[in-house]
């Protein structure tokens, strides 16, 4: 297979998962508050799942989340353990993370990195070098998801040719 046909098959995986994730979010949240309605009028906490032939497949169960204790007034929660357990409160002297996000995003010498004002050497500061590309961006044309739509309805796109299924017997 040759790097267009990768590129195309990539293209239209990419929209079938698209496709498949929506569906699955959409299902998922109906299935959750039928659970939800479910459990209220009827106290069910888990149904059965199967094929139209009744074939069992899975259960759904609701799974119920236990409380979290969680701080909501800082400065008294750390008056509290200061008094009961002194030990376990420390300072910490950094340099605000927005400063130095915005900083390191301005120097532009690299080798030594230097203060871009004044122009002298910055301690403390290194350089990565860049590794080789990881990923690619795929960004469909605006009409592109409806043209693999259609390309698949026409069948001039074999989607078994696309996502060759393993393990089933053809009709």
């Amino acid at each position: 297979m040759n790097l267009k046909e990768h590129a195309t098959r990539v293209a239209v995986l990419r929209v079938l998962r698209d496709a498949v994730d929506t569906a699955y979010r959409t299902e998922r949240d109906e299935v959750l508050a039928g659970l939800r309605a479910a459990r209220a009028e009827l106290n069910l906490k888990s149904v059965r799942v199967t094929l139209p032939d009744d074939t069992p497949i899975a259960t759904l169960t609701l799974v119920d989340p236990r409380p979290t204790v969680v701080v909501d007034d800082e400065e008294v929660f750390i008056a509290w353990v200061s008094d009961n357990h002194p030990g376990e409160v420390e300072t910490l002297v950094r340099v605000r993370p927005s400063w130095q996000h915005r900083f390191l995003a301005r120097l532009t010498r690299l080798d030594p990195v230097t203060d871009p004002y004044t122009g002298e050497a910055i301690p403390g500061l290194g350089v990565l070098s860049a590794s080789e590309p990881r990923s690619f961006s795929l960004r469909p044309l605006p009409s592109g998801r409806e043209h693999i739509a259609r390309a698949l309805r026409a069948g001039t796109l074999d989607l078994h040719r696309l996502l060759p299924l393993k393990g089933g017997e053809d009709p």
